[in-house]
């Protein structure tokens, strides 16, 4: 499933996948850092709820 997170530096939304992590609940992992595709900069995680990406 992909997550929407927003970059801290520019702003911009980047979508990240998370990997099921649960068999019987949707649980996700999702890497603890990830680049922003329009400006490059790395960005960390906030814990959990995430948003959807449609």
């Amino acid at each position: 499933m992909y997550f929407l997170f927003v970059c801290w530096w520019c702003a911009e939304d980047c979508v990240v996948w998370g990997k099921p992590a649960g068999f019987w609940r949707e649980l996700y992992r999702v890497d603890d850092e990830w680049d922003c595709w329009n400006c490059g900069s790395t960005n960390i995680t906030h814990e959990p709820p995430w948003t959807e990406a449609d």
